[in-house]
C-alpha cells in the first residue's frame, strides 16, 4: 500500500488550515503545520524566523517520510521550493495529492486575514497576500499538478469549501464550470 502525502494548497486566507483540521478529524495522517510551528519556534534570539522555520519544516517532513507516515502539509505554492520536496516524496514512493483552495480575489484574502489577526493569528502584509495570490494559483495550474497523482480545486468564497474540480496532470473533470471559470480567470496563459 502506497503511503500518502497530501498538500493542502491556495493563497493566504483561503481555509487551508481549516481544512486541514477537518481532514485529519476524520484521517490518521500527521499534520505538519509551519504557523506551529513559528508559534513554537519564535523567539527574540532568532534574527531570521522564516530561514529557521524551514529548516524545522524541513526536518519535520524528512522525519515523518522516513517513519513511512502518510502527512499533510500546508503551503501557498506561490514558489518553486517544494518541487524537490514533491520529488522526493516520488522517490520514497509516496502517493500525492494536491488540495487547492482559493478564493475569487485577492481583497477577500485579505479581508480574512484581518478577521484572522483579530482572532490571535499572523499578520501577512497586504501586498505579499496580493502577490502570493496570483503566483499561487498560477504555479499550481501550470507547474505542481503535473507532479501529483491526484488534484483537487476547491472554492472557498462563501465560508464553505465547494469542489469544483478533479484531476490528474492535465485531465480533469470539472463539476462547477462557473466557478472553475472564475479559479482560471488569472491564471496566464
Amino acid at each position: 500500500m502506497k503511503k500518502e502525502a497530501i498538500i493542502i494548497a491556495g493563497p493566504n486566507g483561503s481555509g487551508k488550515t481549516t481544512f486541514a483540521n477537518n481532514f485529519i478529524e476524520e484521517y490518521p495522517f500527521t499534520y505538519i503545520n509551519a504557523d506551529n510551528i513559528i508559534k513554537e519556534a519564535y523567539s527574540p534570539q532568532i534574527t531570521n524566523l522564516r530561514s529557521e522555520t524551514l529548516k524545522i519544516i524541513f526536518n519535520k517532513i524528512e522525519t515523518t517520510v522516513n517513519s513511512g507516515a502518510n502527512f499533510i502539509i500546508e503551503t501557498t505554492l506561490s514558489g518553486r521550493y517544494f518541487i524537490r520536496l514533491i520529488e522526493s516524496l516520488i522517490s520514497n514512493n509516496y502517493e500525492i495529492t494536491i488540495i487547492y483552495i482559493f478564493l475569487e480575489n485577492p481583497k477577500l484574502c485579505v479581508e480574512r486575514i484581518k478577521e484572522r489577526v483579530l482572532k490571535g493569528g499572523h499578520y501577512i502584509s497586504d501586498v505579499e497576500v496580493e502577490r502570493r495570490f496570483y503566483r499561487s494559483k498560477n504555479n499550481f495550474w501550470k507547474l505542481y499538478r503535473q507532479y501529483c497523482d491526484k488534484w483537487f480545486v476547491f472554492y472557498n468564497s462563501t465560508q464553505q469549501f465547494t469542489e469544483l474540480a478533479i484531476g490528474k496532470k492535465d485531465n480533469y473533470i470539472v463539476s462547477n464550470r462557473n466557478l472553475f471559470n472564475i479559479f482560471l480567470k488569472d491564471i496566464k496563459q
